[in-house]
């Protein structure tokens, strides 16, 4: 906005301003021109700091730090931070053998898990103990038996294995945190109403999806159903934060139920006449855009507010959508079968449920 603004176009205009009458030389090596070229370049650099301006008082997605600067002082909005993913992991070795906790295991990529507890195995050389990421992530939600490597093996520990991790998720992006404030700038929440109790459940680390049934059991009740940022349903550890939360918040009066929203997994299998691409490169794709698919069906249904039961009601997840993904994938030139959880019909998801993609699988 400003790039005209440069000391030397800055210095020309001052020393373009003095008269003859003035007593002073615009001349080089004068006087003039020896005092002007400093201020010059003060007055050049605070014109190129009101480049960002704009970004603090109307900030974008690509305006980094001002968000969360308009974010906490004009709204008392914060980027929430990421979760950490738990898991239980099972071990066998010799009888009496204590794993000390803090004890340290490894996934794939040199994703880090620590032991939470210390665990004894008992007279049979078996035991179990609680893991945790030892950073947030939704990375860290590995799969059962994936966690298969120790930093430090342990004499006496002949094996061990995980159930799948869950519960970690990425810290708030850019775009989620600038949803929250534009949110609440169109949808002030005030006295205890649907916006209000929404912005309560976002408040806490990892939730990505509230829904509001503001008369979920009629008069004077309020029910809350949460989804975590990766569009899978909350654990238990962020439904009891969530429940925390809102219960030192609301009003007087209230009954609210807080619950994780359901699972509904989502299977598809297309049998494909591809050119020039694997069936594996397409699988790859295939589960890219369903993901994206689900995450928008999810954020339709779950970032509603709803005024009683009646209203909220199951939502569809369109076979044909899918068909027309398969098709407009690179290499796909045509399909000869395409199944949604073994059907050809449109699959409908229970109002309290969010789409989970289990088995994706592309043949040629």
């Amino acid at each position: 906005m400003y790039e005209n603004k440069t000391p030397e176009a800055i210095k020309a205009a001052m020393l373009g301003e003095i008269r003859a009458g003035m007593g002073l030389s615009a001349l080089a090596g004068g006087f003039a021109d020896g005092v002007t070229g400093p201020v010059a370049e003060q007055l050049s650099q605070c014109y190129m700091s009101l480049d960002a301006v704009p970004d603090m008082l109307f900030p974008d997605e690509s305006c980094g730090a001002y968000i969360d600067q308009v974010g906490e002082q004009y709204y008392a909005i914060t980027r929430r931070a990421g979760t950490y993913a738990r898991c239980t992991m099972a071990f066998t070795g010799k009888g009496g053998l204590v794993i000390p906790a803090g004890t340290v295991f490894l996934a794939a990529g040199g994703l880090a898990f620590a032991l939470q507890e210390t665990v004894t195995l008992g007279s049979g050389g078996t035991g179990s103990g609680q893991l945790q990421a030892q950073a947030v992530g939704s990375a860290y939600n590995v799969d059962a038996g994936t966690i298969d490597r120790m930093y430090v093996n342990l004499t006496g520990l002949a094996s061990y294995q995980n159930e799948a991790a869950q519960g970690g998720t990425d810290p708030e992006s850019d775009a989620a945190l600038l949803e929250r404030i534009q949110e609440r700038v169109q949808r002030p929440p005030t006295s205890g109403n649907g916006y209000q109790y929404q912005q309560w459940c976002l408040e806490v680390e990892g939730v990505g999806w509230a829904k509001v049934v503001e008369l979920a059991q009629g008069p004077g009740t309020v029910g809350l159903t949460l989804v975590d940022s990766t569009g899978a349903p909350a654990s238990e550890e962020m439904v009891e934060a969530v429940r925390a939360h809102v219960e030192e918040s609301r009003p007087i009066g209230a009954a609210v139920t807080v619950d994780a929203a359901q699972t509904l997994e989502i299977t598809v299998a297309a049998q494909v006449t591809l050119s020039g691409v694997s069936a594996s490169q397409v699988e790859e794709a295939l589960t890219g855009q369903l993901d994206a698919y689900r995450r928008t069906l999810i954020d339709a249904k779950f970032s509603r507010i709803y005024y009683g039961p009646e209203e909220d009601q199951p939502y569809t997840m369109l076979y044909n959508r899918l068909l027309a993904m398969l098709l407009n994938l690179d290499g796909v030139e045509d399909f000869s079968s395409l199944t949604l959880n073994g059907g050809t019909a449109n699959l409908s998801i229970p109002a309290a449920s969010v789409p989970v993609l289990g088995e994706v699988t592309v043949t040629a």
